[in-house]
C-alpha cells in the first residue's frame, strides 16, 4: 500500500511539472528552510530583481531530480526487487575495458584495481550530492541568517545487500578498503570465488552527482590460474540476468582503441535491446587510439557505425601513470578537457559527445526519465500483485476461523474436502471450477495425455513391421538358423516366439518411463493444488505433500508390476479368436487362387 500511495503521489506531481511531496534528507530539509539574503535595494528604494546564479539553478535541478531517485531506492528498500523490476543503470563491459575508471570519475572513489576479474560481485553505488550546512548555532526554526555556511561533508556507508550490518568510511581510501573486505567476505563463501550478493555503497559528497549505478563483473572468456571453469558461466549468467530486465539501462563500456565490431557487450545488448533504446555506449582510453584510427572512433561517436538510439559518449580517465603520480580527480577533469580541446580530430567534435560531465548529466537525465516513464507500469504491476495477495487472503478466510481447537478441526476437514474435490476434477478432466480454469498447471488429465501420446508413438515405433520386406527376410533367416527336427513343411514355433519377444521387450522401458513421468506430474499438481487451497498453512501443505508422495510412490510400484505382467503376457501368444484362423485361410486361398490364375494365363499364352 505504501508503494502504491507513493507511486500515485509522484505521478500526480509529475503531471503538475514538479515534485514537492518527496522527503529530502535531514540536512537538505534544513538547508531548504534557510532564506536567501535579501535582494539589494536601488537608490530609488525599489528592490532590484535578483538574478539566479549557476549554483542556484543547479540546486533547483537537483531538487527536481532527487525525489525520483529516492523513490526508486524506496522501492528497493522494500525488498521488491524479486517481483518488481526497478529502473537502474548497470555498467557492463569486458575485463580491463575501463569500467572502474568510469565509476571513479563519476563518484571520486578509487575502486579496487588489478588484473583479471577484480569486480567479483555486483556493487550498487548510490550517490547523492551533499548540500552546504548552516552552523548549529544558527539553526533555529523559522530563523534566517546570512552567516557563513559549513563546507559540505563527505561521508559513505557500505554494506552487503543481504545483511543489516553497515560500515562507515570517513575518506575515499577507507571506503576502497571496506569495499575490498566486503567483496572478499561475499565471494569467499563461493567455490568459484564469485558472488551474486550485491555490495551497496551509499555516498554523500559535494562532488558526486545524484545518480545510482550498478557495477557488474567484467565479461569472462577464459580462466586464469587458480580460477575454476564455472566462473565463466556464473559471471555470464549474472550479466545476462541484468541485461534481460527491461527496465535496466545498459551502460556499455568500450575501449576506443578496440574495433567496435568485435565488442561482446554490444552484441549481447543488441539481443535484448535490438533498437538500442536502453543502451548507452561509453568509449574509454581515447589517448590509446593510434594515428589514423581516429576517424573510426568518430564514426562510432556520431552513430554512423554500430548506432544506438541513446548514442555514445567518450571520456578520458586517469592513466596508470597519472594514478601513481597522485593526480587528483579535479586535475583529471581539467586534463580531460585539455586533451579533447587540443586533439586534432576529437577537438572538432560537438562537446555533447565528450567528457565525464556530459556523461554524468546524460545518465542522470536518462535514469530520471526512465523512472518517470516506468512509474505508471510499475504502479499497475504493484496493484496487480496487491490484488492477488488480497484474493489469497479472502480465499483463506472463506474456509473458516482458527480461534478454537474445534474451529481448527473443522477447517482441516474443509480443506481436505476441498483438496479431494479439486483433485478428482483434475484427474477426470472436468475443469468447471475457477481455481482449475485460471491455473493451467492443475489440469492433470490434459497434461497426462501428452505423456500417453508420447508412449503410444514409442510403442508404434518399436512394433514389428510385418508387411516390411526386411522383417520377412529377417524372420526367415532366423527361423532357418534355428531349424531342428521339424518335419519338412513345418516351422519352429518357438523360434518365431523368440523373434517377436525382442520387439515386445522394447515396450517395457518407455512404459516404465511413462509411469514415472505420470507420478512426477501428479506430485507437481498436488503441490500446486494444496498451495492454492491452503496458502497460509505451510505445515499443513508439507503434510499433504508427504502423504500424497507416499501414495504416489506405492501406486507407481504397483503400476510397474502391472506393466511387467502385461509385457510378459504378450510374450506368450495365445488366442481363441476365430479371426486369426479365418485370416490365415483367406491368405492361403488368395495365394492359391493367384497361382491358378497364373497357370491358366501361362498355358493360354503358350498355346
Amino acid at each position: 500500500e505504501a508503494v502504491v500511495r507513493s507511486a500515485r503521489r509522484n505521478e500526480a506531481l509529475k503531471q503538475r511539472g514538479t515534485v514537492r511531496g518527496a522527503k529530502a534528507p535531514h540536512r537538505e530539509r534544513m538547508a531548504a528552510r534557510e532564506a536567501p539574503p535579501p535582494p539589494p535595494k536601488q537608490s530609488n528604494g525599489t528592490v532590484e530583481p535578483a538574478k539566479p546564479s549557476v549554483a542556484a539553478l543547479d540546486e533547483k535541478y537537483h531538487e527536481k531530480v532527487r525525489p525520483w531517485l529516492e523513490l526508486a531506492e524506496d522501492l528497493r528498500s522494500l525488498n521488491l526487487d524479486n517481483t518488481l523490476a526497478v529502473p537502474q543503470i548497470c555498467v557492463m563491459g569486458d575485463q580491463s575495458s575501463g569500467k572502474s575508471s568510469v565509476l571513479e570519475a563519476l563518484s571520486g572513489i578509487p575502486f579496487p584495481r588489478g588484473s583479471g576479474l577484480v569486480t567479483r560481485c555486483p556493487v550498487r553505488l548510490v550517490m547523492r550530492r551533499a548540500a552546504a550546512e548552516v552552523p548549529a548555532t544558527d539553526k533555529k526554526v523559522g530563523a534566517t541568517t546570512n552567516g557563513p555556511t559549513v563546507p559540505p561533508r563527505w561521508s559513505a556507508i557500505a554494506s552487503v545487500e543481504s545483511s543489516s550490518h553497515t560500515m562507515s568510511a570517513e575518506s575515499p581510501a577507507e571506503l576502497t578498503s571496506i569495499i575490498s573486505r566486503l567483496m572478499e567476505s561475499v565471494c569467499s563463501r563461493s567455490p568459484t570465488g564469485f558472488g551474486r550478493d550485491a555490495i551497496v555503497v551509499r555516498l554523500v559528497s559535494p562532488d558526486a552527482p545524484d545518480l545510482t549505478v550498478v557495477d557488474l563483473p567484467g565479461i569472462v572468456r577464459t580462466t586464469t590460474g587458480g580460477q575454476q571453469r564455472g566462473v565463466i558461466d556464473e559471471v555470464n549468467g549474472l550479466i545476462d540476468e541484468y541485461l534481460a530486465q527491461e527496465r535496466t539501462i545498459i551502460l556499455a563500456v568500450i575501449p576506443a582503441n578496440q574495433d567496435v565490431a568485435t565488442v561482446d557487450i554490444l552484441e549481447r545488448a543488441q539481443r535484448v535491446d535490438p533498437l538500442g533504446e536502453r543502451t548507452l555506449g561509453v568509449l574509454t582510453k581515447p589517448d590509446l587510439v593510434g594515428p589514423g584510427n581516429e576517424e573510426e572512433v568518430v564514426a562510432v561517436l556520431t552513430n554512423v557505425r554500430k548506432p544506438l538510439k541513446l548514442g555514445y559518449v567518450m571520456v578520458k580517465n586517469r592513466s596508470q601513470a597519472q594514478i601513481k603520480q597522485g593526480l587528483g580527480y579535479a586535475q583529471a577533469r581539467t586534463d580531460e578537457q585539455r586533451f579533447f580541446a587540443s586533439h586534432p580530430v576529437f577537438g572538432r567534435l560537438d562537446r555533447r559527445f565528450l567528457g565525464t560531465t556530459t556523461l554524468t548529466d546524460a545518465l542522470t537525465k536518462l535514469l530520471v526519465t526512465r523512472i518517470q516513464d516506468e512509474l505508471a507500469p510499475m504502479k499497475r504491476q504493484v496493484e496487480l500483485l496487491f490484488a492477488k495477495v488480497r484474493a489469497d487472503l479472502r480465499s483463506v478466510q472463506s474456509y473458516g476461523a482458527t480461534a478454537t481447537p474445534g474451529d481448527r478441526q473443522k477447517l482441516l476437514v474443509t480443506l481436505a474436502q476441498e483438496f479431494v474435490r479439486h483433485l478428482n476434477d483434475c484427474v477426470r478432466g472436468e475443469y468447471r471450477d475457477r481455481l482449475i480454469v485460471v491455473n493451467p498447471t492443475l489440469r492433470l488429465y490434459t497434461r497426462a495425455l501428452v505423456i500417453f501420446q508420447e508412449l503410444q508413438s514409442k510403442i508404434v515405433a518399436a512394433a514389428p513391421r510385418f508387411r516390411h520386406e526386411r522383417f520377412v527376410a529377417d524372420l526367415a533367416e532366423r527361423m532357418e538358423g534355428l531349424r531342428g527336427r521339424e518335419l519338412p513343411g513345418f516351422m519352429s514355433a518357438q523360434s518365431f516366439y523368440m523373434f517377436i519377444q525382442e520387439f515386445i521387450d522394447a515396450w517395457a522401458a518407455p512404459a516404465r518411463m511413462a509411469a514415472a513421468q505420470t507420478r512426477a506430474l501428479a506430485s507437481e499438481v498436488v503441490k500446486e493444488l494444496i498451495a492454492q487451497i491452503a496458502p497460509s498453512f505451510p505445515v499443513l501443505r508439507d503434510a499433504f505433500e508427504t502423504a500424497a508422495n507416499t501414495i504416489l510412490e506405492s501406486t507407481e510400484e504397483d503400476a510397474v508390476k502391472l506393466i511387467d505382467a502385461l509385457v510378459a503376457r504378450e510374450k506368450d501368444p495365445f488366442t481363441i479368436n476365430d479371426f486369426l484362423q479365418a485370416h490365415i485361410n483367406k491368405l492361403r486361398y488368395d495365394r492359391f487362387e493367384a497361382a491358378v490364375d497364373a497357370a491358366f494365363s501361362s498355358s493360354s499364352s503358350s498355346s
